[in-house]
């Protein structure tokens, strides 16, 4: 089945759906965005606008309810922003589990949060970006203190962040050329071997794990909503910051652009001072989470959920990071 017919098929039953939440007559349109989940604006003339989301069957339910339960965390939290808290059905319910024609689906009704993708060559919305994570990473701290809410595995832990790939196998599964096998082995040995140094000395809370531009919304440079929830979970702080790190400083397949880490550090900040422990440790964690990117991603094109080419170009831009730290002399940030 193409993606036309099931979005069309999709969204022959949205309008049944959302009887669930009493609503009736509305206005359903795919948003035609996002890689994993199925997604449909929705809008309703007395009530307002609003996501639809169907979540992928690779979406593990507790997953889900972990995601809902966090995000009713941060509402309570008067945060500077918005984040998309679901919507309780008639009955209470956030999730929404349906049997159609012998398929599970599983959908959730969320507020639609207005604003513009930040923009990551603004200087001005990279640090307003770096300042709401600051924020987030405040309340986030709050939730889930001795981790036992949390589904997914520690995004650090290359040997257990998918099911179908074993770090290793990633230089054969891609079908790299000989030198950046090498090179890409050496690392994913060196990076499992001290990984677990990390978790015993830096600090550990609960996490965004997937702060990009698309998941973070401003409006007239100031950051009015933050999305997508669904990778969060109890991890490495610093693993986390430097995810953002690497996605607002780094134009396309370019090294990292040192006025945009001063501008990023700088927001953050704000909220957040780093520890002495995680600045000495940034460069390592920084290369881990490449590495996670990459074994993770690979997993995905076994998948099917991305191409090839993609995954080969996350492992140029780890490279790349790589010989950047290497001709590097003293902090990189």
């Amino acid at each position: 089945m193409t993606n036309s017919k099931k979005l069309q098929l999709l969204e022959q039953d949205i309008i049944e759906i959302l009887l669930y939440w009493s609503i009736s007559n509305p206005t359903v349109k795919p948003t035609n965005q996002g890689t994993v989940n199925t997604t449909f604006f929705v809008e309703v003339p007395s009530l307002g606008k609003f996501v639809f989301k169907i979540y992928s069957d690779t979406t593990a339910t507790a997953q889900i309810h972990y995601e809902h339960a966090l995000l009713q965390h941060l509402q309570s939290c008067n945060l500077s922003f918005a984040v998309p808290v679901p919507v309780p059905t008639n009955s209470g319910e956030t999730l929404v589990t349906i049997n159609k024609d012998g398929k599970i689906l599983r959908a959730a009704l969320l507020p639609l949060i207005l604003g513009q993708p930040a923009e990551r060559d603004n200087l001005i919305h990279i640090g307003a970006a770096s300042q709401a994570l600051g924020e987030l990473h405040k309340h986030l701290a709050e939730f889930d203190t001795d981790a036992q809410k949390s589904q997914l595995p520690n995004w650090g832990n290359l040997e257990n962040i998918h099911p179908l790939v074993a770090p290793l196998d990633v230089p054969r599964i891609l079908e790299l050329e000989y030198s950046e096998q090498e090179r890409i082995t050496k690392s994913l040995i060196e990076l499992i071997e001290m990984a677990p140094s990390l978790y015993k000395t830096l600090p550990l809370q609960t996490t965004h794990a997937d702060y990009l531009c698309p998941n973070v919304l401003v409006n007239e440079n100031q950051v009015v909503g933050v999305l997508d929830f669904e990778f969060a979970t109890y991890d490495l702080r610093l693993l986390d910051y430097v995810a953002a790190l690497d996605h607002f400083t780094r134009p396309s397949k370019q090294i990292p652009n040192k006025e945009r880490i001063k501008a990023f550090s700088t927001g953050y900040a704000k909220h957040i001072s780093l520890s002495q422990s995680e600045i000495d440790k940034l460069t390592l964690a920084w290369r881990l989470q490449q590495a996670s990117c990459i074994v993770y991603w690979t997993g995905w094109l076994l998948e099917k959920k991305v191409t090839h080419q993609s995954v080969v170009d996350g492992v140029i831009k780890m490279l790349q990071l790589e010989d950047w730290f290497g001709n590097t002399t003293g902090a990189p940030y």
